[in-house]
């Protein structure tokens, strides 16, 4: 192992220990460090999901890992988390819509059934 090599462990060592003590911008100052120096370095990216605010950060900091390493089975798990709810419902969401656009598709055919049934009674 070089030295820098050591030193980039040493910096996500002292990173992940400022997540664990809840110092998350200080631990995301240095997670971010470690990713500028090395875009794939998994276990940074897979910390800066964990100390940054929101779930889209997260999201896309697991995305990143699972970039570098698809057999990732935590960021996998982890993305599934956060993007099942958001998955069940638009599923919802594409139902009510598929609903909706039968009831209209409804309406329109009864609107001109009831006109040709007038015709039609009008002729007769």
């Amino acid at each position: 192992m070089t030295e820098q090599e050591a030193s980039r462990i040493d910096r996500l060592l002292d990173a992940i220990d400022l997540v664990k003590q809840d110092r998350r911008d200080e631990a995301r100052h240095l997670l971010r460090q470690l990713i500028r120096e090395d875009n794939d370095f998994e276990a940074a990216w897979l910390w800066m999901a964990v100390a940054v605010d929101s779930l889209d950060q997260s999201s896309i900091c697991l995305d990143n890992v699972l970039r570098v390493n698809p057999g990732n089975s935590e960021a996998a798990g982890a993305l599934y988390r956060i993007r099942g709810p958001e998955l069940l419902l638009e599923k919802r969401r594409a139902r009510l819509r598929l609903y909706r656009d039968l009831a209209l598709m409804g309406m329109w055919l009864l609107v001109i059934l009831l006109l040709y049934a007038m015709l039609f009674s009008f002729m007769t």
